[in-house]
């Protein structure tokens, strides 16, 4: 493993432990076995270093979307893909429950984020109209468009997690099992 990767597999883990705030770079480069001026000649700061996450956290999702797309649906396909969603969410939990403070904190990460974000809902609408094409999911009221139902979808897996934190509950990861089963009662109203 690259020192870069060292620093940024150490970040991850500090910052989903403890939370950004109380991680500072020199707790990095401990954790990493390096010295602080060597995380500095790789990283400018910790605001560089939850950029580089984000980055590989991007390309970390882009698997589920390729195993998902362009193919024919099955609900095992879309069982599988939210659970690999969730998997992702786990990994990278740090950022999901502080993703506002981040954001604010960073406009340029904002900025990244926000036309991710409008990417993937895209990318997760095709991925719905396959599922109606192929006759897993149907949307027969005229008043339930596939996109409120995909944003419903969004905000429980996006915010699962700061859920059961807030309600006092040590988050595991079974407990992402459960976050897929809650996405399968959004979409179960429209299963064939």
């Amino acid at each position: 493993m690259s020192t870069k990767e060292l620093i940024l597999q150490g970040a991850i883990s500090l910052f989903n432990r403890q939370g950004t705030a109380k991680v500072s770079t020199n707790h990095i480069a401990e954790k990493a076995g390096i010295s602080p001026g060597n995380l500095y000649y790789h990283y400018e700061d910790k605001q560089h270093i939850i950029r580089e996450i984000y980055e590989q956290m991007i390309k970390s999702w882009e698997s589920p979307y390729e195993r998902a797309e362009n193919r024919s649906m099955s609900i095992e396909t879309l069982k599988r893909f939210i659970e690999e969603n969730f998997e992702l969410l786990w990994e990278y939990r740090f950022f999901y429950r502080e993703m506002v403070v981040l954001l604010n904190a960073d406009p340029a990460l904002f900025k990244r984020h926000k036309e991710l974000i409008t990417q993937r809902f895209e990318r997760q609408q095709d991925l719905l109209q396959q599922l109606e094409k192929d006759g897993i999911i149907h949307f027969p009221e005229p008043d339930v468009l596939p996109s409120d139902v995909l944003t419903v979808a969004w905000i429980v897996s996006n915010n699962y997690l700061v859920f059961l934190e807030t309600m006092g509950q040590a988050v595991e990861y079974r407990d992402f099992e459960i976050g897929t089963e809650l996405i399968f009662k959004v979409l179960r109203p429209y299963m064939v």
